[in-house]
């Protein structure tokens, strides 16, 4: 019996239980405020927060692919990247989310791709994601919860850069070195490669520029339902989702990290809007995300058995040695 894998879907399922009895507390408490709300549909809205949280989800994907293809001679175009990356991506909703590398792995084995690399650079986008995410975090808390002071709140994300900087120079050294770790803890074969500094610079450069049309979208979203934010809080609805979509994607034991990812977003919204956005938004935004994810997976799968991309071991469960790096 595998102890490990039930305490993970135990951990899950409370983990579950308890945002949906929090989402389902909040509701009854304000149950007066959402009642005298009432949606109203705005195909115009809806269309532009689907188009540009789309776009996101590609740039996601392009930013996978020059990972990829920095390591590799025989590169991978665009179309066998969507079917790669995304048809994977609908294995994050089996917990845990190291199924979904097991899938990527899996899928790739005909370019002989060795797994010790899609690992690597799926260790290295999600690292540039933690920090991005938390540099709009730290906006957040210095523009809206003004917890700290202007001078504090400065001196920390100062120091974020530095360290960022830091990383970005010593890359190499540092993301070997928490590869050790991980291999340790996952059980993983993680091996150490270099990775280029212009590389990593613009791979966060990306990152940064990818949350604006994801923060646009919500944006679009909320008013295509009925729901007015304003321009002027962009910012606070991109460090929302950065923070909650970071947040969620490392809550590995949660089926793509329903409930922790709403929580997050719903504390954060709390701050700048009412309790109707806020409780709202993050069910809706959730399931506009899992519309387009379902939609890339399936045009991801479609694109891989059309142009023969798969190996068929993938399809057949058998396991084929890719360990020698290209």
């Amino acid at each position: 019996m595998n102890y490990k894998k039930i305490l993970q879907y135990l951990l899950a399922a409370v983990v579950i239980t308890a945002m949906v009895y929090f989402f389902y507390d909040q509701f009854k408490r304000n149950w007066d405020s959402i009642q005298s709300f009432h949606i109203v549909l705005n195909p115009y809205y809806l269309s532009l927060s689907f188009f540009l949280i789309f776009i996101a989800f590609l740039i996601d994907t392009y930013i996978w692919k020059i990972c990829v293809n920095h390591y590799l001679k025989e590169k991978v175009n665009f179309p066998e990247s969507l079917a790669f990356l995304n048809t994977s991506n609908l294995f994050k909703y089996i917990p845990g989310r190291i199924l979904a590398y097991t899938v990527q792995i899996a899928l790739m084995s005909r370019k002989n791709i060795a797994k010790s690399l899609i690992l690597y650079v799926n260790f290295v986008t999600l690292l540039c994601v933690i920090i991005i995410s938390t540099m709009y975090g730290l906006l957040y808390l210095l523009f809206y919860l003004k917890i700290l002071s202007m001078l504090i709140s400065i001196l920390i994300f100062a120091s974020l850069f530095i360290a960022d900087v830091v990383f970005i120079v010593f890359n190499t050294n540092i993301i070997n070195w928490l590869i050790i770790g991980v291999n340790r803890f996952f059980r993983m074969e993680i091996q150490p490669i270099k990775m280029s500094k212009r590389l990593l610079i613009y791979i966060q450069f990306i990152y940064v520029m990818a949350y604006i049309p994801v923060g646009i979208g919500i944006i679009m979203l909320a008013r295509g339902i009925g729901i007015n934010i304003s321009f002027s809080d962009s910012l606070a609805v991109i460090a929302s989702m950065a923070v909650s979509w970071t947040t969620g994607y490392l809550a590995i034991f949660t089926p793509g990290g329903l409930g922790v990812r709403e929580g997050i977003m719903f504390l954060m919204l709390k701050q700048f809007s009412n309790v109707q956005c806020a409780l709202i938004i993050p069910i809706a935004s959730r399931l506009l995300y899992t519309i387009i994810e379902a939609g890339l997976g399936g045009i991801g799968l479609l694109i891989g058995i059309k142009y023969k991309i798969f190996s068929m071991a993938a399809f057949q469960g058998k396991k084929k040695d890719n360990e020698k790096v290209p």
